[in-house]
């Protein structure tokens, strides 16, 4: 026992990473890099070369996996390993699956990159144990995944956990699906980052300009964004505040529909900010609940894996698979 090995590839619009892991969650190599979104053939080449990277890292050959497992994100065909629709990447319809299988010569298992980093943390993390567990990451977007009697739920048709897709107010600001009001249209960094920028276009003071300056940053990151708050920027609290709020409203719904065990907050922002995002979060979503909780059975945290939720969910992912 122990002795087997898999591949589990995190891959963001933003960023990747690869990693080689034991059957118990332990890391034995890994490699991550900035994504190449040029086109996807550069992407593909990119996702291979971390692979490489982490079977070096682990000190393994190709030979020694037993499975790859990658998390996208945007809609994956589990069954032909097909990414049907990745917006953040530009990808429609691109056969990753088929291709990995081929370089390596082992099954590969494509997923949802929030299903599979809720995966991760019901393995080996936050919500390890739950029977009944959801993920909500806050990042580029707002994404959900389920885990129904300890396994993944993928819905129907395979599109279970569109979190950030629950409407919140239909006549609120338009979000990137072009519906409006969304929970990702209001909570998400990229809303976020559009009201902060707004504020300050009507003549609100912020460091938020500068610090991104400094930091040689064209975007509003979780790291900027820890930044100034650490700078008491009124500016920045105001408008994490307002997306807290949304997103103990939207963790209330959620609690109110599918009564789980926990809920798993992740994400970049989640991620930078901890506990100091988490907490009114979960205040929020306890004052809603309809059923009363007061002995708290109803667990709100923030991830536990940090950086890995994804890679290691990926990995799991391959095992299951294999």
């Amino acid at each position: 026992m122990g002795k087997k090995r898999y591949v589990g590839v995190d891959l963001g619009g933003t960023s990747m990473m690869a990693v080689v892991a034991n059957e118990k969650g332990k890391v034995l190599g890994e490699s991550d890099s900035a994504t190449d979104r040029s086109s996807p053939q550069a992407t593909i080449d990119q996702i291979i070369a971390q692979i490489d990277g982490a079977l070096a890292d682990a000190k393994l050959k190709a030979s020694k996996i037993e499975a790859i497992g990658v998390g996208a994100p945007g809609a994956a065909d589990p069954k032909t390993g097909v990414i049907a629709k990745a917006p953040n990447l530009g990808w429609t319809d691109v056969p990753l699956g088929p291709i990995l299988e081929d370089r390596y010569g082992v099954p590969v298992a494509i997923g949802n990159d929030v299903q599979v980093a809720i995966l991760g943390e019901h393995a080996f993390g936050a919500a390890k144990g739950a029977k009944r567990a959801v993920g909500i990451w806050v990042g580029t977007g707002i994404g959900g995944g389920l885990i129904a009697d300890g396994e993944l739920e993928r819905g129907a048709r395979g599109a279970a956990g569109e979190i950030g897709h629950m409407v919140l107010d239909e006549n609120g600001p338009v979000c990137g699906c072009g519906r409006k009001g969304c929970a990702e249209a209001y909570a998400s960094r990229t809303s976020m980052e559009r009201d902060v920028m707004l504020r300050i276009a009507a003549g609100r003071a912020s460091v938020v300009p500068d610090i991104m300056k400094e930091r040689q940053k064209t975007r509003m990151t979780s790291s900027v964004m820890k930044r100034a708050l650490a700078a008491n920027d009124e500016v920045m609290k105001e408008v994490v505040a307002a997306a807290q709020r949304y997103l103990g409203l939207l963790a209330g719904n959620v609690v109110n529909m599918y009564d789980p065990e926990v809920i798993v907050i992740g994400g970049g922002v989640a991620q930078r900010l901890g506990e100091e995002f988490v907490g009114p979060i979960r205040e929020t979503a306890r004052s809603r609940f309809l059923r009363p909780d007061p002995d708290e059975r109803v667990r709100i945290v923030h991830a536990g894996l940090d950086d890995y939720s994804g890679a290691l969910g990926a990995s799991v992912l391959a095992r299951r698979n294999a």
